[in-house]
């Protein structure tokens, strides 16, 4: 898949499945942005992988919980870029705790990162999107929970409604983006 002059996105990106895809994405050419909130060491060893592959990325510190900073992430993306082609909703957290002992706060942030930031961040880049013309795409990720399956059950009539992204939401997304063979 050549993605020679294309710009992607990948929340929560300097890290496990992130990661992968983020250097996915850059070995097939496209320009990376990797949203990242905590581990800002691992973003800038990340950058330099990519930059050694010959391509161009920047580090975003964005709260993906908070639609103000995932509409500043697409702010500054198109600021540096001029335009975004892939929004890849990778990031996603969990409380780690029994359904007994969770508080509604650990519940909250989960819905947040994993629903909210989903559901808000493919929105603010469709619009972008539909905004540049030419259309884009939008992945969401394999390990998708129930709040996640949701979001993307709301989202994928959007993307057909308009047809500015087509939306992919699934783990053969990834395992294109990481050239993986799954049909067995």
């Amino acid at each position: 898949m050549a993605l020679d002059g294309k710009v992607a996105i990948v929340t929560g990106g300097n890290s496990w499945i992130g990661r992968s895809v983020a250097l996915g994405l850059a070995k097939a050419g496209a320009s990376l942005v990797i949203d990242y909130v905590v581990h800002p060491e691992a973003t800038k060893a990340l950058e330099q992988e990519i930059i050694g592959l010959g391509d161009t990325v920047i580090g975003v510190n964005a709260d993906v919980s908070k639609v103000s900073e995932l509409q500043r992430l697409i702010d500054v993306v198109v600021a540096k870029f001029g335009r975004v082609d892939i929004m890849v909703n990778n990031a996603g957290v969990e409380t780690r705790t029994y359904v007994l002992d969770t508080k509604e706060e650990q519940y909250t942030r989960v819905l947040d990162i994993n629903l909210k930031s989903a559901f808000f961040g493919t929105q603010i880049a469709a619009r972008q999107m539909m905004k540049q013309g030419g259309g884009g795409r939008r992945l969401g990720d394999g390990r998708q929970t129930a709040p996640r399956r949701v979001a993307v059950r709301t989202v994928r009539p959007i993307a057909v409604r308009d047809r500015p992204a087509r939306s992919r939401a699934s783990g053969p997304a990834y395992d294109e983006l990481l050239g993986l063979d799954n049909s067995r």
